[in-house]
């Protein structure tokens, strides 16, 4: 893989409302970052860094992909801080520092397949995910780290470059 690589991290969240639990109360929030980044292969282990806006501050978020065999770190530094870790049947708990306050988030991960090649690091995980002990979402996340000329037609990106949305905040539950 090249040193120059985009990122692709779509985020799907399977989310029941407050409601009776029928169809009509389900949402589904898909968001996704498509971003240039840069990739090194250190001592068996793949680092992904990029950038992306938070649209709601305009400032520019840091974020940093660790992978090693089946675990999978993601880092956030900006306006919201939190490391993220992923490992197959296995739950973490990090916070989630936002500007409207601390969340502590559970990702309980069921199922998580990672696939390799020159051209191609794609990871996806399916999890659960809780806030402050309490289940918010069945999610699921893939991250595709490309080789630049390894780019996907752009009829194939739903959502602008740079898309960032928020964790729900502790006051908006």
């Amino acid at each position: 893989m090249t040193k120059d690589v985009w990122v692709s991290v779509k985020g799907l969240h399977h989310v029941k409302g407050a409601g009776n639990g029928s169809a009509e109360d389900v949402q589904d929030d898909e968001v996704e970052v498509f971003s240039p980044g840069t990739y090194h292969l250190r001592n068996g282990k793949h680092y992904v860094e990029y950038e992306e806006m938070d649209e709601e501050s305009g400032e520019v978020m840091k974020n940093r992909i660790t992978l090693r065999d089946r675990h999978l770190e993601v880092l956030r530094r900006g306006t919201i801080y939190t490391k993220m870790i992923f490992e197959e049947n296995s739950k973490n708990v990090s916070w989630y520092n936002t500007p409207a306050g601390n969340l502590l988030a559970g990702f309980d991960v069921g199922a998580m397949q990672v696939s390799e090649s020159e051209e191609l690091i794609e990871i996806t995980v399916e999890y659960a995910l809780e806030l402050n002990y309490e289940h918010v979402s069945d999610s699921r996340i893939r991250i595709r780290i490309m080789t630049k000329d390894h780019l996907p037609p752009l009829s194939s990106l739903r959502t602008p470059p740079q898309r960032v949305a928020a964790m729900p905040s502790a006051e908006g539950r």
